[in-house]
Formats: C-alpha cells, sequence, structure tokens
C-alpha cells in the first residue's frame, strides 16, 4: 500500500487542501455515526421502563438533527471527492502520456496507441481512486474499529476478545490468498486493454476494412479476444470470489457469536435490552470496519497491478534533452553517423553538411533511410545513432531539441496527421492565435487550395472530423505544407511536398521554395525532377 500512496502522493498533494477538508468531515461523519447506536439503545431501555413517551419528542429532535447533517456533510464530502479525484487522475494521466511524449522513438514502436491509452487512462484511475479513498477512510475505520472495541469489552470482555479473533482471522486470510488475486487481476486488465484496442481498430479502420472486404476476419479476430478477456475475468473473479466468500463465511459465523454471548448476558443480567442493542451496532461497526481492511488488501493487490503497469512507464528513460537555447540555424554538420533498428543497419559512415540558403534532396528507395535521415537531424534518435550532428558547432545532446523542434522547425509528412479540431488549430496549434490572411491566401494559391477554402462553412474555424474524413489526402497534404510554411522556420523538412500538387501548382510551389530559401536550411524528400533541379546538393541513400 506504501508503494501506491507514494506513486500517487505527488498528484494528489496538488489538492491537499481539499483532500484535508474531505478527511475532516468523514471523521466527523463517522463519530457521527456512533452516536446514533446510543441514542437508539436509551430509547429501546426507555421503553421498557415505560418513561420513553415523556422524551419522544426529545428523541424525534435529535434524530432529525443529526440525519440533516448527514445529509449536508455527505454532499459536500461527494463534491469534495469528484474535485480531488477528477484533478488528480488527470495530473498523473498527463504525466504519464508527458513521460511517453519524450521518450525514445523505440519505445512505441512495439505499441498499439488504442492499448496503451486505455491501459494509462484505466491505471491512473485506479491508482487516484484507491489512494484517495484510502486517505478518506483508513482514520476513520481505525476508529471505528478501536472506539467501538473497546466499549464492548467495557459491556461485555468475552465480544471484545471475539472481535480481536475475528480481526486476526481475516489477517491470516488476506495473507494466504493475496497473491493470487494479484496475478489474476494483472493478466484480467491486460487481456480487457488488448480487447479494447482491437475494438478501436475496428472503428478507426473502417473504411480500410470495408475496401477489403476483412469484416467477418476483423470480427473473428475480436471474437478471439474476447473469449481471452473471459477467461481471465472469470480467473479473476475466481480469486476474488475467494475473499468475498470468507467475508461472508466469518461475518454470519461471528453474528452468532455475538448473539450467544449478547443474549446470555441479557438472561444473567449483565446487560439490560438496550444495551443488547448498543452491543449489536457496535459489534456490526467493528465487522464494518475489519471488512473493510480486509477488501482493502484485496483492492491493493488489485491497485498494485495498475501502479506496477505506470512505474514501467515513468521507470523508462527519457530521451536526452540539452538545455542550451539557440534562435536560428546557419549550419548543421554530421560526422560518421551511423544508426540500426535494433540488428538492421539503416545508415553507414554519413558525413553530410547543410547550410542556410541551400536546399537539400533526400533521394533513394523506400526503406534506404530517408526519413530516418532526416529525424536523426532533427534529433528524434539522439541517444541511439552513433557519430556526431552539430546545429552550429554545437552537438544536438548539448541543445534544447524540443524547442528547436517547437520555436525553429517546419515539417510537412507525406501523410500528415491532422487533429479533430479546427482548422485554425491545425494550422497554428494555438486556439487564439491569429493567421497572416495575406500570406496564407498566397500559400493557398500557390498549392490551389484557394477555392477549397472559400467554400469553407465556417472558413478557419471550421473543424476537421475524426479520420480528416471530410478533407481528401492532397487538401491534407496542402494544409500540412502551409502549416510548415506559416511557422517560418529556420529548418523546413518536407516529404514529397509536389506529389499531391498539378502541374501549375508545382512550378509555382518550386519557384515560392527558390524565393524563400535565403533564410532557411530546406530538406526535401522527392522523385520530383522540377525540385530536384533547385537543390543545391543530393544526398543519395541506398537500402543496406
Amino acid at each position: 500500500m506504501n508503494k501506491i500512496l507514494s506513486f500517487a502522493g505527488p498528484y494528489i498533494k496538488q489538492y491537499r487542501g481539499r483532500l484535508a477538508l474531505l478527511i475532516f468531515l468523514y471523521i466527523v461523519l463517522g463519530f457521527g455515526g456512533m452516536i446514533m447506536p446510543c441514542v437508539f439503545g436509551k430509547f429501546v431501555d426507555a421503553l421498557i421502563t415505560g418513561s420513553a413517551s415523556a422524551k419522544m419528542k426529545d428523541y424525534i429532535a435529535l434524530i432529525a438533527a443529526i440525519g440533516t447533517i448527514e445529509l449536508v456533510l455527505n454532499y459536500v464530502c461527494e463534491r469534495l471527492y469528484i474535485s480531488v479525484q477528477c484533478r488528480s487522475g488527470h495530473a498523473l494521466n498527463t504525466a504519464a502520456i508527458h513521460r511517453i511524449q519524450n521518450m525514445s522513438f523505440g519505445f512505441m514502436r512495439d505499441k498499439n496507441a488504442t492499448f496503451l491509452n486505455r491501459q494509462i487512462n484505466n491505471d491512473a484511475n485506479a491508482v487516484v481512486i484507491f489512494s484517495i479513498t484510502v486517505l478518506e477512510n483508513l482514520i476513520t475505520n481505525v476508529c471505528t474499529l478501536l472506539i467501538p472495541l473497546a466499549l464492548l469489552s467495557c459491556l461485555e470482555p468475552w465480544l471484545g476478545l471475539a472481535v480481536f479473533a475475528v480481526n486476526l482471522l481475516y489477517f491470516a486470510l488476506y495473507q494466504l490468498l493475496r497473491g493470487g488475486v494479484y496475478r489474476a487481476q494483472r493478466e484480467f486488465l491486460n487481456e480487457q486493454a488488448d480487447y479494447f484496442a482491437k475494438l478501436g481498430t475496428q472503428l478507426s479502420n473502417v473504411k480500410f476494412i470495408r475496401t477489403h472486404g476483412l469484416a467477418s476476419g476483423f470480427i473473428t479476430r475480436l471474437s478471439g479476444s474476447l473469449e481471452k478477456l473471459i477467461h481471465a475475468a472469470s480467473r479473476s473473479q475466481k480469486a476474488r470470489y475467494m475473499f468475498s466468500g470468507a467475508d461472508v463465511i466469518i461475518k454470519y459465523g461471528a453474528s452468532i457469536l455475538v448473539f450467544l454471548l449478547g443474549g446470555y448476558a441479557v438472561i444473567r443480567g449483565k446487560m439490560t435490552p438496550g444495551e443488547f442493542t448498543v452491543t449489536q451496532s457496535y459489534f456490526t461497526m467493528t465487522l464494518g470496519a475489519t471488512q473493510y481492511f480486509f477488501s482493502l488488501g484485496k483492492e491493493i493487490q488489485s491497485t498494485r497491478v495498475s501502479c506496477d503497469r505506470l512505474q514501467a512507464i515513468f521507470d523508462e528513460p527519457e530521451q536526452t534533452n540539452g538545455t542550451r537555447k539557440i534562435s536560428d540555424i546557419e549550419r548543421i554538420a554530421c560526422e560518421g553517423v551511423s544508426f540500426r533498428y535494433d540488428e538492421a543497419k539503416v545508415l553507414s559512415d554519413r558525413n553530410e553538411t547543410f547550410e542556410k540558403g541551400n536546399i537539400y534532396a533526400f533521394v533513394g528507395e523506400n526503406g534506404a533511410g530517408k526519413s530516418t535521415f532526416i529525424n536523426l537531424l532533427m534529433g528524434l534518435f539522439i541517444d541511439r545513432y552513433e557519430g556526431s550532428v552539430r546545429y552550429d558547432g554545437v552537438p544536438i545532446e548539448e541543445l534544447d531539441m524540443r524547442a528547436v523542434r517547437r520555436e525553429l522547425v517546419g515539417v510537412s509528412e507525406q501523410e500528415p496527421m491532422l487533429l479533430e479540431d479546427t482548422l485554425r488549430f491545425n494550422l497554428t496549434f494555438d486556439d487564439q492565435a491569429t493567421v497572416d490572411e495575406s500570406e496564407f491566401r498566397t500559400l493557398c494559391e500557390i498549392l490551389n487550395l484557394d477555392s477549397f477554402i472559400r467554400l469553407l462553412p465556417d472558413g478557419l474555424d471550421t473543424v476537421v472530423r475524426e479520420g480528416s474524413s471530410n478533407l481528401s489526402g492532397g487538401e491534407k497534404q496542402k494544409i500540412s505544407i502551409i502549416r510548415a510554411l506559416l511557422k517560418h522556420p529556420k529548418l523546413l523538412v518536407l516529404d514529397e511536398p509536389t506529389s499531391a500538387l498539378d502541374r501549375e501548382s508545382r512550378r509555382k510551389f518550386v519557384e515560392y521554395l527558390a524565393e524563400i530559401r535565403k533564410d532557411k536550411i530546406i530538406l526535401v524528400s522527392t522523385h520530383d525532377e522540377e525540385l530536384l533541379r533547385i537543390c543545391a546538393e543530393t544526398v543519395s541513400l541506398v537500402k543496406q
């Protein structure tokens, strides 16, 4: 449990004021609950002695007051809980995502994004909910266990001893069963995330599945994943039922014992019926507290799975990122650069220099390493290559390459990613950013996109639908090119930028690149002869 609380602590502590108030209110509610058995016990004895009628109004007023306070405090507690849980869960979730975003590209190579997203979201919520609940309930349940236990021991020592024995029995069962619950829950959560990842694949690739007639095969594949999930769920349910089943047996066995001991005490005259009512209520309280700690043991094993999976993400090293800032890029030089994916060599001992004012073409067959080389130059493989890459003589390992890519580098991919957001946000990555209308119109005319823009219902505030379904492939690529150019980067990277352009647009775009190259380094992956003619140098790559 300490491991889970330590892991979630930094994210929950951000809201410690609200959490402290929440815990305090739960303690107040707990003490209020302990008062009620005494009220009912006194009332039972008053009924037996015949004095209840005189105090009936007092009892009613007291119960109504306690109920009203409890009603108000429960509402406040629920509001506080929702606030702390949602905010803390978001903080942990985003911290895990940020960690992944700053890892080496290799981390995501064998990962399913949908699987990972669901896993992180579920695990973050599980860890935070567990931690908040424990902090809420630990103090109140300790009080609920110890105070009534002390009162029971005073009323009837044998009852106090019986409750103590029940606690020992619960503890022994927890030690016996916890390992099986942990293993079964880990398997279930993994299979659950895998199932929803495959389900997400069905929905995110509808067009591909229909085009290739793969619907029945994909459904069969999903059904196979469902069977694995059901088997894992059954094993998890069986392990958890061992806990709940033992809980039921102990609870009813202990209740029988209380009836025997308490009833015998009433018969002997050592306890009044009202005191027996109080005893029964307090015993139920202590049993409830004991059951909480017993079920807490079960939840610890389940939540450990989520905690361990999140910890594995945070244990992954982040990609190296220096601290040195730059405001311009005059020259990029690489010496003896080699790179491999696992055992497959992609680049071998490359020596190249790229200078401002020039356009450089990367050519070669698919798989020759064009994209890899360019990504390497941008610092995306900073911990995985051999040799040296320097910006104006400074090794990229010393530079804040995240800031360099954010502020000085513009990239347009051949298959660009557009987000499910407004066109304005996709162009600027800022909801409030303004776009230079004159420059934007010029670029749209060059790329033959002006008629498309004019027909948009809400202009730049038109929303790009999921999967860019309201845009063609060519329109997506042109928007990606405009996005890169509007950034006014010092390093401009273009992957097959003319593949979606008509002849006239291609001519105008090539002329535009020739005009703007004077204050940029432009790297182009292309097979376009017209574009190749304005390149200062061709970087030829051959598949290893």
